[in-house]
């Protein structure tokens, strides 16, 4: 990561030299980066990140794969050895689970307004649960049919009729005599049907105090201990919650579910290793770079000088490096660019625009420069090539247009006319066969010449349908490959003239035709278009698709925002800061906090180990406390409110970051584009 700069650097031209064989110090500086980045990049390294990302990786397999093993019921879905042994330790701070294997046994347990009830051991034939609350003369006041196969669930929801007070919850399990199965069986008719071939399996009473429409269930029996299987369907439902709404809401609803600490702490623990061990080595190799390999606000000038130089001379058109400038600030690089065209200019300012957003990115992912270009192009003179394929200056010659060129002398220019008469039509002849090949219509043509160059203009469309998201070959690799064509087919006439071969997707966006590794678009009032450099690898596939990617330009931004705090606090307040519940802290947020702090990679992935694993022991230990605390002063009803407030508030912090993020990133390089462009 760079380090922290101001708001922003604005930059006119500098005092280098303006011939590229003139190499400045600043050049060999940049070529000494470039040698020893591109002398870098085998994936497997043997240091201290590459072993990191090698243990996380296995950790993942074997963290996720035992979860799913064990939700499968693969292997001893019925055993309740591990509960059992770990209750008699210090890791499970709750009552002694008492183990009821082979045996016919309920869960019940309540939430807001509703009564849950689920069988476990039942037999394998046709089951119906019945659910009865009960006044305290005996009668009841509400029933619940559940029919179906072995074991089963149902709830029973309390209405408006059910008033505060006490009452008997009785659940019974029936069983049939047959294998058939009886999920047909929902009420009392149903059940009165079947009932001659049921016999009475289990039954169980709990008590019951309704206050408020919130009920509580009072249950004296011991806990039954969790089965492997029981386990690791919680495993799945704790990642699930503790990923959409934060570590403190997975643990509230496991710990008010009875889910022993210890297996709370281990899902907790387990999914932040896999995050911080494979996640933050992939971060640290797409945005740590050395010291000596960051680039100063000079030094980038001077490289998007070069680029743009380079592809100045392909396109044949004039830079204006005096009226270039440019905005460096932490979270984008802003460059306005003036230019002008010349008569040997076939490109438009969006062909300009593309290309050196194309070269410039190529650039950035060779120096490691993760931050979103912005470029806006201007072209200064009054006519530009435009999109019209046949408005070309008097020095060129082009089927289809109505300009002759003027001369006393008409011997030469029928020679010329001649010859490029031959040159248009095998030039035409070996177009439409690379049109027929590729199954692409033609949307635009233009073949022009003068004494030193032969130049070809293409626009066309696939053919095919939903070619937007179907059609794979981008606009760099069928240019190419036209290049290739025209080269070999007109090589008899180009008579020593080099040849310029400009093709795009019609449909194609900017970002297509960039070939960009992200690409963020600007909102409501703020508009715009960055882009990202892309990087290869196993790194860029994970991290830069658009939903990985939106997390970490977040995660970054929240980085940048609690720099200060690293900054004062340094290693200690990274620990903290990982362990205190902030929103949207965390060891990913944490691990990319060190990166913009510059801290070691060591002493970073030390820091968010340890603040990551005292937040889940912290949260598993006291989220059962939490509970019966809320219990005990008849607050349990407004568990599930701080839930859905939790993973409401989560979700909108982070979409607010989002959004803050990307005003700040549009924003400001919208107000520098317009004063640069009234400079």
């Amino acid at each position: 990561m760079r380090p922290s700069l101001p708001a922003a650097t604005v930059t006119a031209a500098a005092k280098v030299p303006q011939d590229p064989t003139d190499l400045s110090p600043i050049d060999r500086e940049l070529d000494r980066i470039r040698q020893r980045r591109e002398g870098g990049r085998r994936f497997f390294r043997g240091t201290f990140d590459d072993w990191t990302l090698l243990f996380g990786l296995i950790a993942g397999a074997v963290f996720f794969g035992g979860i799913a093993l064990m939700s499968a019921g693969t292997f001893a879905a019925d055993s309740v050895v591990v509960d059992e042994t770990l209750s008699r330790t210090p890791l499970d701070t709750g009552e002694q689970c008492t183990d009821r294997t082979g045996e016919v046994y309920f869960d019940i347990w309540a939430s807001h307004d509703e009564v849950f009830a689920q069988t476990h051991n039942a037999p394998d034939s046709g089951t119906v649960l019945v659910i009865d609350l009960l006044i305290s003369d005996g009668d009841p006041l509400n029933s619940i049919f559940k029919g179906g196969l072995s074991d089963i669930g149902a709830h029973l929801q309390l209405d408006d009729g059910v008033p505060d007070g006490e009452y008997q919850l009785v659940v019974t399990l029936w069983a049939s005599d047959s294998a058939e199965d009886l999920s047909s069986v929902a009420n009392q008719d149903d059940y009165d049907s079947v009932s001659s071939s049921l016999s009475e399996v289990k039954v169980k009473g709990v008590s019951v105090s309704v206050e408020e429409g919130s009920a509580e269930i009072i249950d004296t029996e011991p806990r039954s201990c969790w089965t492997i299987e029981g386990l690791g369907e919680w495993g799945w439902n704790l990642m699930a919650a503790e990923w959409g709404g934060g570590r403190e809401t997975a643990m509230l609803w496991g710990g008010s579910a009875g889910i022993p600490a210890w297996w709370l702490a281990f899902v907790s623990l387990g999914m932040s290793i896999f995050f911080l061990c494979v996640q933050y080595p992939l971060m640290h190799r797409l945005y740590h770079r050395d010291t000596a390999d960051l680039l100063s606000t000079t030094q980038m000038r001077r490289l998007i000088e070069r680029t743009i130089r380079g592809v100045a001379e392909d396109l044949r058109f004039k830079v204006d490096f005096d009226g270039m400038k440019l905005q460096d600030r932490p979270i984008s690089i802003d460059v306005y660019l003036p230019y002008s065209t010349t008569g040997k200019t076939i490109a438009t300012p969006v062909d300009v625009r593309t290309e050196i957003t194309k070269h410039l990115l190529e650039e950035y992912a060779i120096f490691g420069e993760m931050r979103p270009l912005q470029l806006k192009v201007v072209c200064t003179d009054s006519v530009s090539s435009g999109d019209d394929l046949n408005t070309l200056d008097s020095n060129f010659m082009a089927w289809g247009s109505s300009k002759i060129p003027l001369a006393e002398d008409y011997s030469d220019f029928f020679t010329g006319m001649s010859a490029f008469g031959k040159l248009e039509s095998a030039g035409q002849e070996s177009l439409a066969r690379w049109f027929r090949k590729h199954d692409l219509v033609d949307f635009g043509t233009a073949i022009m010449a003068d004494e030193e160059a032969v130049f070809v203009r293409v626009i066309y469309r696939p053919v095919q349908r939903f070619a937007y998201f179907l059609f794979k070959p981008s606009y760099k690799d069928l240019q190419d490959d036209l290049e290739e064509q025209l080269f070999s087919d007109l090589t008899p006439h180009l008579s020593g003239r080099s040849l310029v071969v400009s093709a795009r997707n019609e449909k194609s966006t900017l970002a297509d035709r960039a070939i960009a590794g992200r690409v963020e678009q600007g909102v409501k009032e703020f508009t715009g278009e960055a882009m990202v450099a892309k990087r290869g690898g196993i790194a860029g596939a994970l991290l830069q698709n658009p939903f990985m990617g939106d997390i970490l330009s977040s995660v970054e931004y929240v980085a940048h925002k609690n720099q200060g705090r690293i900054d004062r606090y340094g290693y200690w307040g990274l620990i903290v800061f990982v362990w205190i519940p902030f929103m949207a802290s965390g060891v990913l947020v944490g691990a990319m906090l060190g990166l913009v702090a510059r801290m070691p990679f060591e002493r970073v992935f030390a820091a968010c180990m340890i603040g990551g694993t005292a937040a889940s022991l912290t949260w598993a230990y006291t989220a059962r406390e939490i509970i019966e605390f809320m219990e005990r002063y008849q607050a349990e009803v407004f568990l599930p409110i701080l839930l859905f407030i939790a993973v409401a508030f989560t979700w909108l912090k982070v979409r607010d970051n989002r959004i803050r993020r990307r005003e700040e990133l549009f924003r400001d390089s919208m107000a520098f584009f317009a004063g640069a462009s009234k400079s």
